[in-house]
């Protein structure tokens, strides 16, 4: 797909929702895209996965350590991707990711 093309695809989110209660204004709350990427940077980490945001669009760049990556549109997206380019099934809720992530934000706080 050509950049233009991916750029006006869209995929509205539930967390995408700025306090609508019919949840038809998309966008990001102030600060929700920094704290939902560095969230799925923490999930993707155990797995040898990145993720960036560009801060255009809807879209992030995740990525292996051996340099592969691929543009995901949406977490949907985002997580076929990890799929893809994980040596090992992604299992976001896996007891031992979840275990590992409370303790880094109760390091945090």
């Amino acid at each position: 797909m050509c950049v233009l093309c991916y750029e006006f695809a869209s995929e509205e989110h539930w967390s995408d929702a700025l306090g609508s209660d019919a949840g038809t204004t998309v966008g990001f709350p102030p600060g929700g895209r920094h704290r939902r990427t560095a969230l799925i940077a923490a999930v993707l980490r155990p797995y040898g996965l990145t993720v960036s945001d560009p801060g255009q669009g809807r879209h992030v760049v995740v990525g292996d350590l051996k340099g592969s990556s691929e543009v995901a549109a949406g977490l949907g997206e985002v997580w076929a991707a990890a799929q893809r380019l994980s040596s090992r099934p992604v299992d976001v809720l896996d007891d031992l990711l979840l275990d590992s992530l409370a303790k880094e934000i109760g390091q945090r706080a």
